[in-house]
């Protein structure tokens, strides 16, 4: 995907978002990597969101980054407090906390001249996405790979877009890592995007190859959601 969508450049300084969860572990292992290159020369930060949730396991989090060898620069706000403020009963808190993180991660970086947000979003990730906005959204668009950002001159960019989720789950275990889960999603039973990956599932006893052929449906070199 690096290749691909011309992602990393030379001078890029790169803001890496870790959440603590798996898919950002890996995404920090794979920038260590991609550092290693001769042909690349950039610079890359590691940076937590400290939202304030209840239940946040700290401890489990800086074990992990820290077997990983890399600094963190931790960003405090309470963003939790204002969630709560804002949600209706029985409403899920996913979309409101999306947006408020991507606003303050994307103001972050713009304020310490971080041209490039790297967030871990996967495959599953992107066939998920669409199909909730085929479904709920009425309108076809996937996850791009480089996205810019409305506020500031930032670009979004997602290197694991190619990476389907079993093979970061396998890569955890093998790297003796522990991964923290989000103390507020995963206490909601129901939610639209769990649904959808339990349908994708269900896909794949018509299709074994559904993740290739999706991804080549989405990303494909006649795609029109492969440029900016």
């Amino acid at each position: 995907a690096v290749k691909r969508f011309d992602l990393v450049n030379n001078g890029d300084r790169i803001a890496v978002a870790c959440s603590g969860g798996k898919d950002s572990l890996l995404l920090i292992s794979v920038f260590k990597q991609l550092q290693q290159r001769e042909d690349l020369n950039f610079d890359f930060q590691v940076i937590h969101l400290d939202q304030r949730q209840p239940g946040f396991d700290r401890s489990t989090f800086d074990r992990s980054l820290e077997r990983l060898g890399v600094h963190c620069e931790v960003i405090e706000r309470d963003t939790w407090s204002v969630v709560e403020q804002k949600l209706k009963p029985g409403q899920i808190p996913c979309s409101i906390c999306g947006r408020m993180r991507r606003g303050i991660l994307n103001k972050w970086c713009a304020e310490n001249n971080f041209n490039k947000l790297a967030l871990g979003h996967h495959l599953d990730d992107a066939m998920e996405t669409f199909f909730l906005n085929l479904l709920f959204g009425r309108r076809l668009d996937p996850l791009k790979a480089i996205t810019p950002a409305s506020i500031s001159t930032t670009l979004t960019i997602r290197p694991l877009i190619f990476v389907d989720e079993r093979k970061i789950r396998s890569w955890l275990i093998r790297s003796n890592l522990d991964a923290v889960a989000c103390p507020v999603c995963d206490t909601f039973p129901r939610a639209k995007r769990r649904d959808i990956k339990g349908i994708i599932q269900q896909f794949t006893e018509l299709n074994p190859e559904i993740y290739s052929s999706m991804e080549q449906a989405i990303y494909g070199p006649s795609s029109p959601w492969t440029k900016v």
